[in-house]
């Protein structure tokens, strides 16, 4: 057997495994043996028939195919072997020559473990951008709360205007036989000719509102085009915002305590504590969201700074996985992959390289933080799961042991490694970084 090597790339090999004629011969004619036990010749009992017989009911692929079978998978093992080499991963064998009297020739694709040669680390200049949580933001935030709390009042007295909300009866003029068709709609978001036709319009009012669709309209159909729409006005309902006042402050965000429960540390009553509420919530959301840039800045260095191979079989794998998640997310939602690469205007290739790319990005992500773990030997105990473990139960008040119950039947307590593994690493670079706050 004569084997070639060729270093395609840091983790990849190219095998050249090249079976001579007398070992395939000696493959084809064990074959024919095996096959006449197995075939239906007539005038013979099963492995009696010479071979010049069996060769006229048995056809040459099927020959071809178990004689590769008793050949390449051993021939790879002792060519692996030859050349000290360790795949990461099955290989990828192309067949290049094979006829059943020559030598047989074929190509292994080996992927080898990943590498990482890890960069500087230790001291990373960092800076933390710490967004600043202004009167006006603050005011907004509450503007929303307000927002969310509005009242529709009907309303009876007066013609409707912008920003009120219209419940009509829509007709096709030129179909008069037709059943109007209820819509509600606010006035003021929809194409400026129907909003303008709509106000001032009262209660039972009939009309007919002309409609010219713009040249950008999405509904290409209908660029240019001029519509002519029955309207009849049956309802108009107001949008009515509260005022901030302590007595709307009390009633939306102080409530009597549970018998039983201990009370809050601090009422929130008046319009100053909510708006010292919302800051403290919005100064944690931005200082929250400032570390997790700050973790995503120290990784990008570190993946800068460091040398990362691995083999393209890493990202086949993910990319294949992630497309077997998303037919599985379409079936639920009785969706074909026709209808989502339709909707995303794109082609499959062009999705798997998005897939693809993604899935370049999270390997070097984690081989570059797996490779810290190794060097600084950070592990997750036993205790640290169990602490996590508890929490979770708390924060759903059940019992520790139906969570672990739980996580035992899905494989949950991996995962629950697995995160609590990179946050430990993360808080680690973090604390070994040179994080500069900037406003």
């Amino acid at each position: 057997m004569q084997v070639t090597q060729e270093q395609t790339s840091p983790c990849e090999v190219d095998l050249r495994i090249e079976i001579d004629a007398e070992k395939v011969g000696a493959a084809v004619e064990e074959t024919y043996k095996e096959l006449s036990k197995r075939t239906k010749i007539p005038g013979f009992r099963p492995g009696k028939a010479p071979r010049a017989v069996v060769e006229r009911f048995v056809g040459e692929e099927r020959v071809k195919e178990h004689v590769a079978d008793l050949l390449i998978q051993p021939a790879y093992s002792e060519a692996l072997k030859e050349k000290e080499i360790d795949p990461w991963a099955p290989a990828d064998v192309e067949l290049v020559e094979f006829e059943l009297d020559k030598a047989l020739v074929f190509k292994a694709k080996v992927p080898l473990a990943p590498k990482v040669e890890l960069g500087d680390y230790v001291g990373l200049e960092i800076e933390r951008k710490l967004e600043k949580i202004t009167d006006e933001a603050v005011d907004e935030e509450i503007k929303g709360f307000l927002e969310r709390s509005a009242k529709f009042d009907q309303i009876t007295d007066r013609p409707i205007r912008e920003g009120d909300t219209a419940v009509m009866d829509m007709t096709d003029p030129e179909k008069p036989d037709e059943k109007p068709n209820r819509q509600v709609t606010v006035v003021g978001d929809n194409l400026p000719d129907f909003d303008k036709g709509l106000v001032g319009m009262s209660i039972d009012e009939e009309k007919t509102i002309e409609v010219t669709y713009p040249e950008d309209h999405p509904a290409e159909e209908l660029r240019g085009t001029t519509r002519t729409f029955g309207v009849k006005l049956v309802e108009i309902h107001e949008r009515k915002v509260p005022e901030l006042t302590d007595e709307w402050v009390k009633e939306n965000f102080s409530s009597e305590t549970p018998e039983g429960e201990e009370p809050p540390a601090e009422v929130v009553d008046t319009v100053d504590k909510l708006k010292a509420k919302v800051r403290e919530a919005m100064e944690k959301s931005a200082a929250n969201a400032a570390d997790a840039e700050v973790r995503e800045k120290i990784v990008e260095k570190l993946i800068e700074n460091s040398k990362i191979d691995f083999p393209e079989v890493m990202v086949t794998e993910r990319v294949n996985e992630r497309l077997n998640q998303t037919l599985e997310e379409l079936k639920k939602r009785q969706l074909t992959l026709d209808d989502y690469l339709k909707h995303l205007g794109k082609n499959l290739e062009e999705l798997r390289g998005e897939f693809a790319e993604d899935a370049r990005e999270a390997l070097r992500a984690n081989l570059v933080i797996y490779e810290v773990v190794e060097k600084e030997a950070i592990k997750v105990e036993d205790s640290d799961v169990d602490e996590e473990v508890k929490s979770m139960a708390d924060a759903r008040n059940v019992p520790v042991e139906s969570v672990k119950a739980y996580l035992d039947s899905t494989d949950g307590l991996t995962n629950i490694r697995y995160r609590l593994l990179r946050k430990k690493v993360l808080d680690f670079l973090v604390a070994a970084s040179n994080i500069k706050n900037v406003g």
